[in-house]
């Protein structure tokens, strides 16, 4: 369009005009080796936004996820409204905190994430997370890893298949770790297309 051809012009003009932004003296090389220090630090590091409300009070919700984490050897940070960093005295306190999530505030999850020493603190994606969900009414003929697989591949991506027994009978139920779209409605189950039979798969969200 006539419109958009000249807005392209304008623009191609304003930056034309504008010259480089930077010299070559504004360079700074490092090296591209991230120093032990530094990774082991990131390793330790956890981001956490909480997803709904973000105007908490810090204090209150600091003592509350140390009691409910059952650890104080964590030092909790408010990076701005809503957006926290938790550093760990260990990692095995820290992978136990990751893999027995969700965690939440007052209703509101707060969704963690593993420091990534080459990604930028503002380029983390908080909108989706992983949760435990239960597969219920597998036939046993059928209750195989591969099907669990692909009935949670109708929730989101997979992160881990647990195949465990029922009780103390015969049977193994199927519980997955499933990564989420927090904006998107839950499912509440799918359907196994068994031949001539259609059954309904109830998911039971942990």
């Amino acid at each position: 369009m006539e419109g958009e051809s000249d807005n392209d012009l304008r623009l191609s003009a304003l930056c034309k005009s504008l010259g480089s932004l930077w010299l070559a003296s504004d360079v700074v090389e490092v090296s591209t080796e991230i120093p032990p220090t530094k990774r082991q630090e990131c390793n330790l590091t956890l981001f956490g936004k909480l997803f709904s409300k973000p105007n908490v009070n810090f204090q209150a919700f600091t003592n509350t996820m140390k009691k409910a984490w059952k650890t104080e050897s964590v030092a909790c940070l408010q990076k701005e409204s809503g957006l926290f960093s938790f550093v760990f005295q260990s990692e095995e306190d820290k992978d136990r905190i990751l893999k027995t999530g969700p965690w939440s505030f007052t209703n509101n999850i707060l969704v963690l994430k593993q420091c990534e020493p080459e990604i930028p603190e503002h380029c983390y994606e908080f909108s989706c997370y992983a949760f435990w969900v239960q597969m219920g009414g597998i036939l046993p003929g059928w209750f195989r890893e591969d099907v669990v697989a692909d009935l949670a591949e109708r929730m989101g991506r997979v992160v881990e298949i647990q195949m465990e027994a029922n009780g103390n009978g015969p049977h193994k139920a199927g519980k997955v770790r499933v990564e989420l779209d927090l904006n998107s409605p839950l499912k509440s189950g799918a359907i196994l297309d068994i031949g001539t039979k259609k059954l309904w798969m109830k998911f039971k969200y942990k």
